[in-house]
């Protein structure tokens, strides 16, 4: 198979009250990032950056606000099930 890349990008405005979580990484006492999840930006790059080298569609598409089951979800949730996704499409992710 082939080696592909996938660009992913993904962009939360600031909201007030919400935890920071980045890369899976909680920042206390900062101002989180709006979002139907965690907001992870990081994370949710990650994530359609793999779809997008699997050819499987964006985030949006897999994981979209649509789906109350994600709602509040962690990045790293959302990253993992992503990673399930394009592995049962039989891709190997190397980094």
């Amino acid at each position: 198979m082939a080696n592909r890349i996938g660009v992913g990008v993904d962009v939360h405005p600031f909201e007030n009250g919400r935890e920071l979580n980045l890369a899976g990484l909680n920042w206390p006492n900062e101002i989180g990032l709006a979002g139907h999840s965690d907001g992870d930006v990081v994370a949710h790059a990650c994530a359609d950056a793999l779809l997008s080298a699997a050819g499987l569609g964006d985030l949006g598409s897999n994981i979209g606000t649509d789906k109350p089951e994600w709602k509040g979800a962690s990045g790293i949730k959302i990253l993992s099930e992503v990673s399930k996704l394009v592995l049962n499409e039989g891709w190997k992710i190397d980094n």
